[in-house]
């Protein structure tokens, strides 16, 4: 059976998969943080760029540019935002994060006041097959955009990082750790502001099991769970254009948000309210549990996901559905700076998957011990 997937997706309100309410989006705030401002966003193309890209020209960004690698992503966006009334002014920029010279002459150009670095591999099990590719991408094309943005002086950096990296059991995990203190350690040089926004899973996006289990379903074919007990923190696509957003609004040199997720919901449980969803009860059709496979835990993956590290706790915000992280220890920039070199060599001189992985936690153990956790 062939399935749309964007027209399965359509079907579902991801709020009512959430239980909770939308998130309301604090729209004076964030007009007074980017109207009349350049913004850049790096993975522009992606299921977090794209309304991300529209609500930024709603709230009255002066100039969007878009950097992406994939070419057809990034056309469709591109023509999305110019068929809007009125359109932005915007730049569309066939780019990867990995090409820092690339980088440094497009932030020249444009000299953005705003960047938000979404460019990133995000699959965990694939992390674990292909060490270097994930370190390449998301490790040294963070520092090359992290380079151009200080060549550049751009004001704030705003970087979705993940609750997967708080003691990271993955290599995905383990590189966005090393990305957190690469921002944290320049921002206390005085290069950009930055915000460390510690996503957690996001309905429905691209590649998420979510996305997989609405079109398991609608196609009729069981359901593949990796473990019965696996619980994660959720969020919607509309939750997380509105956390990068709200995210933006925040003046500290450094700071680390989480979203307000409220509690931990089984995977089971979100299988059964998207089945319910697809496959609503009727009088003649008695409400029926979906056939699930359990397949095992993945490589890289852990039954949950906490949402700080120890010593640090959760406080509100004035700005709805964002909690700040509070507690974070302090980071020593030489240690830092010792850790990215050292991950560099490895990929430069080639080293084997198993030399990649154990020199980029190396790096990271490194990095808490120097802060104590």
């Amino acid at each position: 059976m062939t399935v749309d997937p964007a027209g399965v997706l359509s079907q579902i309100d991801w709020n009512t998969i959430a239980g909770r309410p939308a998130v309301p989006l604090a729209t004076e705030e964030v007009h007074r943080r980017v109207a009349g401002r350049t913004v850049l966003i790096t993975g522009a193309g992606g299921s977090l760029g794209r309304p991300l890209a529209a609500a930024l020209a709603a709230a009255g960004a002066g100039c969007l540019v878009l950097y992406d690698h994939h070419e057809s992503s990034l056309f469709r966006l591109r023509q999305s935002l110019l068929a809007a009334s009125p359109a932005p002014a915007l730049r569309a920029v066939l780019g990867d994060v990995r090409d820092a010279r690339r980088l440094m002459r497009v932030f020249g150009e444009e000299q953005p006041h705003l960047v938000y670095h979404l460019a990133a591999y995000k699959h965990v099990p694939w992390g674990e097959e292909d060490p270097e590719a994930f370190i390449s991408a998301n490790v040294l094309g963070a520092q090359a955009v992290l380079d151009a943005a200080c060549a550049a002086g751009v004001e704030q950096i705003v970087y979705p990082s993940t609750d997967k990296a708080i003691h990271p059991p993955s290599l995905y995990g383990a590189t966005k750790r090393l990305v957190e203190a690469l921002l944290l350690a320049a921002a206390s040089r005085g290069g950009p502001r930055c915000v460390i926004v510690r996503f957690v899973n996001v309905l429905g996006s691209q590649g998420s099991a979510p996305e997989t289990f609405a079109l398991q379903i609608a196609a009729g074919r069981p359901l593949t769970v990796t473990h019965p007990e696996m619980r994660r923190f959720w969020i919607t696509p509309e939750h997380a254009m509105v956390l990068l957003l709200h995210a933006a609004c925040a003046d500290d040199r450094a700071t680390i948000v989480a979203p307000d997720a409220g509690e931990e919901i089984t995977v089971l449980e979100i299988v059964q309210r998207l089945y319910r969803a697809l496959r609503p009860v009727r009088p003649e059709a008695p409400e029926t549990v979906p056939p699930i496979t359990v397949t095992g835990l993945r490589p890289g993956e852990r039954l949950t996901e906490p949402l700080v590290a120890p010593g640090e706790w959760l406080e509100r915000t004035p700005l709805p559905g964002v909690l700040a992280v509070r507690g974070s220890a302090g980071l020593d920039p030489t240690t830092v700076t010792r850790a990215l070199a050292q991950v560099a060599e490895a990929v430069q001189a080639g080293a084997p998957p198993a030399v990649l992985r154990e020199t980029l936690f190396d790096a990271c153990r490194a990095l808490e011990q120097r802060t104590g956790r």
